[in-house]
């Protein structure tokens, strides 16, 4: 996992093993925030204003991706665990 911390965004680009241990790709309560980017994968959860339509989707319940991510391992455990 490689975080790349930006003014306004922080990039997340991710291995393919990592998505499927840590954000739960195609099993239950899958993060709603991985993305393929030409980059390959990237958590977007602080990528504004790609996280927008995100958050507006999983507030509507318009997505089959439900998690949020801040479990064990993921890029923002420490931030959104201090925050709950």
């Amino acid at each position: 996992m490689e975080k790349i911390i930006g003014d306004w965004s922080t990039e997340v680009r991710m291995t393919g093993d990592e998505v499927k241990e840590i954000c739960n790709i195609g099993g239950e309560n899958c993060c709603a925030f991985i993305a393929v980017t030409g980059k390959g994968f990237e958590c977007i959860r602080m990528s504004y204003p790609m996280n927008t339509s995100i958050f507006t989707r999983l507030e509507e319940g318009t997505m089959n991706a439900t998690g949020k991510g801040g479990w064990k391992g993921c890029a923002w455990e420490e931030e959104l665990n201090e925050t709950n």
